[in-house]
């Protein structure tokens, strides 16, 4: 019963925003690797030239699906 690659998931926080609030907890949401834009929105011409940062939060955790046989 070890713990796997495709058990590891980086999950959502409750608000994927730059504001003060910190994102709030974690959510069941997970976020899909390979998906365009899935914490970050596209960044613009403008805060590429002046360098802004956006910073988001999100979670890592184990989820695995137990069977009777485990």
């Amino acid at each position: 019963m070890a713990i796997t690659n495709s058990d590891v998931k980086l999950f959502e926080s409750q608000r994927l925003t730059d504001e003060e609030d910190g994102g709030g907890r974690v959510t069941g949401s997970e976020v899909i690797d390979g998906n365009v834009n899935n914490l970050f929105q596209d960044i613009s011409r403008i805060d590429r030239t002046i360098g802004d940062v956006a910073l988001r939060k999100a979670f890592i955790g184990i989820s695995r699906v137990l069977s009777l046989n485990d």
